[in-house]
Protein backbone atom coordinates (compact mmCIF):
# COMPACT_ATOMS: atom_id res chain seq x y z
CA UNK A 1 0.00 0.00 0.00
CA UNK A 2 1.37 3.42 -0.89
CA UNK A 3 1.65 6.00 1.86
CA UNK A 4 0.44 8.78 -0.41
CA UNK A 5 -3.16 9.59 -1.20
CA UNK A 6 -3.48 11.06 -4.67
CA UNK A 7 -6.12 13.66 -5.47
CA UNK A 8 -8.14 13.01 -8.61
CA UNK A 9 -10.75 15.11 -10.35
CA UNK A 10 -13.63 13.55 -12.26
CA UNK A 11 -15.42 15.66 -14.85
CA UNK A 12 -18.40 14.75 -17.00
CA UNK A 13 -17.45 14.83 -20.69
CA UNK A 14 -20.47 13.99 -22.80
CA UNK A 15 -21.49 10.44 -21.89
CA UNK A 16 -18.11 9.69 -20.28
CA UNK A 17 -16.21 10.79 -17.20
CA UNK A 18 -12.65 12.02 -17.50
CA UNK A 19 -10.55 11.20 -14.45
CA UNK A 20 -7.38 13.22 -13.93
CA UNK A 21 -4.69 12.53 -11.32
CA UNK A 22 -2.70 15.79 -11.58
CA UNK A 23 0.18 14.75 -9.31
CA UNK A 24 0.94 11.87 -11.67
CA UNK A 25 0.06 13.78 -14.84
CA UNK A 26 -2.27 10.99 -15.91
CA UNK A 27 -5.84 10.86 -17.16
CA UNK A 28 -8.30 8.04 -17.58
CA UNK A 29 -11.86 7.62 -18.77
CA UNK A 30 -14.83 6.00 -17.03
CA UNK A 31 -18.29 5.14 -18.32
CA UNK A 32 -20.02 6.20 -15.11
CA UNK A 33 -19.32 8.04 -11.89
CA UNK A 34 -19.43 4.67 -10.15
CA UNK A 35 -16.38 3.53 -12.14
CA UNK A 36 -14.31 6.67 -11.48
CA UNK A 37 -12.59 5.37 -8.33
CA UNK A 38 -11.47 2.16 -10.02
CA UNK A 39 -10.25 3.97 -13.13
CA UNK A 40 -8.31 6.50 -11.04
CA UNK A 41 -6.62 3.68 -9.12
CA UNK A 42 -5.92 1.79 -12.32
CA UNK A 43 -4.23 4.68 -14.15
CA UNK A 44 -2.30 5.64 -11.02
CA UNK A 45 -1.18 2.04 -10.56
CA UNK A 46 0.02 1.88 -14.16
CA UNK A 47 2.11 5.03 -13.78
CA UNK A 48 3.51 3.95 -10.42
CA UNK A 49 3.98 0.35 -11.60
CA UNK A 50 2.13 -1.05 -8.58
CA UNK A 51 -1.04 -3.04 -7.97
CA UNK A 52 -3.92 -0.56 -8.49
CA UNK A 53 -5.56 -1.71 -5.26
CA UNK A 54 -2.46 -0.48 -3.42
CA UNK A 55 -3.03 3.10 -4.58
CA UNK A 56 -5.16 5.46 -2.50
CA UNK A 57 -7.03 8.02 -4.55
CA UNK A 58 -9.40 10.69 -3.28
CA UNK A 59 -11.94 11.71 -5.90
CA UNK A 60 -13.58 15.10 -6.23
CA UNK A 61 -16.22 15.75 -8.84
CA UNK A 62 -15.59 18.89 -10.83
CA UNK A 63 -18.23 21.03 -12.43
CA UNK A 64 -17.90 22.59 -15.86
CA UNK A 65 -15.90 25.81 -15.46
CA UNK A 66 -18.78 28.23 -16.14
CA UNK A 67 -21.03 26.39 -13.68
CA UNK A 68 -18.29 26.15 -11.04
CA UNK A 69 -18.06 29.96 -10.97
CA UNK A 70 -21.84 30.32 -10.73
CA UNK A 71 -22.02 27.71 -7.95
CA UNK A 72 -19.26 29.43 -5.98
CA UNK A 73 -21.02 32.81 -6.38
CA UNK A 74 -24.33 31.28 -5.23
CA UNK A 75 -22.67 29.75 -2.13
CA UNK A 76 -21.03 33.08 -1.27
CA UNK A 77 -24.35 34.88 -1.69
CA UNK A 78 -26.11 32.30 0.50
CA UNK A 79 -23.44 32.69 3.16
CA UNK A 80 -23.82 36.47 3.17
CA UNK A 81 -27.62 36.11 3.31
CA UNK A 82 -27.38 33.73 6.28
CA UNK A 83 -25.14 36.20 8.12
CA UNK A 84 -27.58 39.03 7.36
CA UNK A 85 -30.48 36.91 8.59
CA UNK A 86 -28.69 36.20 11.87
CA UNK A 87 -27.96 39.90 12.30
CA UNK A 88 -31.59 40.81 11.57
CA UNK A 89 -32.81 38.22 14.07
CA UNK A 90 -30.47 39.62 16.74
CA UNK A 91 -31.74 43.15 16.05
CA UNK A 92 -35.35 41.94 16.23
CA UNK A 93 -34.66 40.30 19.60
CA UNK A 94 -32.99 43.48 20.86
CA UNK A 95 -36.03 45.58 19.94
CA UNK A 96 -38.46 43.15 21.57
CA UNK A 97 -36.31 42.93 24.71
CA UNK A 98 -36.07 46.73 24.88
CA UNK A 99 -39.84 47.09 24.58
CA UNK A 100 -40.45 44.43 27.21
CA UNK A 101 -37.86 46.06 29.51
CA UNK A 102 -39.89 49.26 29.13
CA UNK A 103 -42.92 47.28 30.36
CA UNK A 104 -44.69 47.03 27.03
CA UNK A 105 -47.17 44.15 26.98
CA UNK A 106 -47.05 41.51 24.27
CA UNK A 107 -50.21 42.99 22.81
CA UNK A 108 -48.72 46.52 22.70
CA UNK A 109 -45.41 45.32 21.20
CA UNK A 110 -47.25 43.20 18.65
CA UNK A 111 -49.38 46.15 17.56
CA UNK A 112 -46.35 48.42 17.21
CA UNK A 113 -44.25 45.86 15.34
CA UNK A 114 -47.02 44.50 13.13
CA UNK A 115 -46.69 41.00 14.57
CA UNK A 116 -48.85 38.60 16.48
CA UNK A 117 -48.52 38.42 20.25
CA UNK A 118 -47.30 34.84 19.86
CA UNK A 119 -44.54 35.94 17.49
CA UNK A 120 -43.36 38.64 19.90
CA UNK A 121 -43.31 36.07 22.69
CA UNK A 122 -41.28 33.61 20.55
CA UNK A 123 -38.78 36.33 19.64
CA UNK A 124 -38.39 37.25 23.30
CA UNK A 125 -37.92 33.61 24.31
CA UNK A 126 -35.31 32.90 21.60
CA UNK A 127 -32.47 33.99 23.96
CA UNK A 128 -29.78 34.06 21.27
CA UNK A 129 -31.01 30.99 19.40
CA UNK A 130 -31.40 31.43 15.71
CA UNK A 131 -34.82 32.83 14.92
CA UNK A 132 -35.86 34.13 11.55
CA UNK A 133 -36.25 37.90 11.50
CA UNK A 134 -39.66 39.47 11.24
Amino acid sequence: MTDITYAAVARKDGRWWTVEVPALDVTGQARSLGEVQDVAQEVAGLVLDVDPTAVRVEISVGLPEELEAKWRAARERASRAAAEQLAAAAESRAVVHALRDQKWTYKEAAAALGLSEQRVHRIEQANGRELAPV
